[in-house]
């Protein structure tokens, strides 16, 4: 039995823990500066609020650790952390937080948020897993994915796939709305990195802030269990790096295993927080929900910053020197010749031989000339990169042209991810 079906419950909102002892926490050492129950209220999937009345504290310390994090707001360990006990003697640890609002008349009470919860529990079977577990509604992308190859009379949908040495298992259930990933724990994929190796593949294929809702950490005879904020989706997005999922819904499968890897295996970015190309497309999510020019200058900057992963993975063959054309070469022969200070000469020699050394323009040029990108694919970055960073606008609204021009930066960014995945 998987640990988190047994904390199922957490799928749906509203709901509310009442903790019998709560404690309000500054550094690891010090005393609780407020004590007492509190409730922790999830009023939706998006929602974490606690309500505390003290029974016990100093409030002058209490608000010297209010003035002492406002003071040190950049210190993320100025700010204060909640714990508590529930009735049957489940200890709960509920993150960092700060009070929002403190109310000293008649009974104390003291509101804040939270960003996510965490339990210890103990398991029967000893067992080396992570498990996610998404809430996934009829709209949900990987529900509208998943429920594709699960066909219209199969309520409950699996599939298995092998990679770094992990047994990773998808299961779809239509009619409770539910999705979840198990993974094996193995050298390629260990404890430690596992939940957030595991979600990465998801926020790159989809273009959405995807997030599991309750996450457990299986090792041994115990699991960490995470109660997680679910991100708010989209149906689809443009900003997908999968593309014509419902034409070939089994290629979603491949695709995941071929991210995990990528990311996986990047020895340089192996303790970073989220992988270079996850927070690219983390970034044009985000401007999807922005203006058009916002939009455009994130898809540039994206494109260079892929090209920049890229050009590690390439030989300095891959991408030479552009070559100087031969009307340059006669021109620059005909200023040689000329009766002028040789600095003057000089600079209108160099002007006319193309720069050498690695850029972003070389590169892409290259990518071009071996039909990883399209010409006219080219040319729009080039064209719309110099525009927009140097401030010129596009159109507020949508026209053929310029939506065009979009796309082209769109299919450059899914292109050089495909081509870093290949590389990798």
């Amino acid at each position: 039995m998987p640990t988190l079906d047994r904390w199922r419950s957490f799928l749906e909102a509203p709901k509310t823990i009442e903790l019998v002892h709560a404690e309000l926490i500054g550094g690891d050492t010090d005393a609780p500066l407020m004590s007492g129950p509190a409730k922790v209220r999830m009023s939706s999937l998006q929602d974490f609020s606690y309500s505390m009345t003290p029974s016990d504290g100093e409030p002058i310390a209490l608000f010297k650790a209010i003035e002492q994090q406002r003071v040190n707001s950049y210190d993320p360990l100025a700010r204060l952390r909640l714990i508590g006990k529930e009735a049957d003697g489940t200890d709960w640890s509920c993150g960092w937080t700060m009070p929002q609002k403190v109310n000293m008349g008649g009974n104390w009470e003291i509101d804040g948020k939270l960003t996510a919860l965490d339990v210890t529990d103990q398991l029967d079977i000893e067992t080396h897993s992570t498990e996610l577990l998404f809430r996934t509604d009829l709209l949900h992308p990987m529900a509208r994915i998943l429920g594709t190859l699960a066909g219209p009379g199969q309520a409950r949908f699996e599939r298995r796939c092998e990679v770094l040495g992990s047994a990773i298992v998808f299961t779809y259930e239509r009619q409770a709305g539910v999705t979840s990933i198990t993974a094996s724990h193995s050298a390629q994929l260990p404890a430690t990195f596992a939940e957030r190796w595991l979600i990465q593949p998801l926020r790159i294929m989809l273009g959405q802030p995807i997030s599991p809702r309750l996450i457990a950490r299986n090792m041994g005879y115990s699991a960490v269990v995470w109660i997680l904020r679910a991100a708010s989706l989209d149906v689809g997005s443009w900003s997908a790096f999968m593309v014509d999922e419902f034409s070939s819904p089994d290629r979603f499968f491949d695709c995941y295993c071929e991210l995990l890897r990528m990311i996986a295996l990047d020895e340089g970015e192996r303790l970073s927080e989220v992988h270079p190309v996850t927070r690219y497309y983390d970034e044009i999510a985000q401007a999807t929900a922005a203006s058009r020019w916002a939009i455009a200058l994130t898809l540039a900057g994206c494109t260079e910053g892929l090209e920049s992963l890229l050009r590690k993975k390439m030989a300095p063959t891959d991408a030479p020197d552009e070559p100087i054309s031969a009307a340059a070469t006669n021109l620059i022969k005909q200023i040689e010749g000329l009766d002028a200070p040789d600095a003057l000469k000089r600079k209108a020699i160099d002007a006319l031989t193309p720069p050498k050394g690695p850029s972003t323009t070389r590169t892409l040029r290259a990518l071009r000339d071996c039909g990883v990108i399209s010409p006219n694919q080219f040319s729009t970055w080039q064209r719309l990169r110099n525009r927009l960073m140097h401030g010129e606008f596009i159109s507020l609204f949508s026209n053929e042209d310029e939506d065009r021009q979009l796309m082209h930066l769109v299919a450059i960014v899914r292109a050089l991810t495909s081509e870093l995945i290949k590389r990798s």
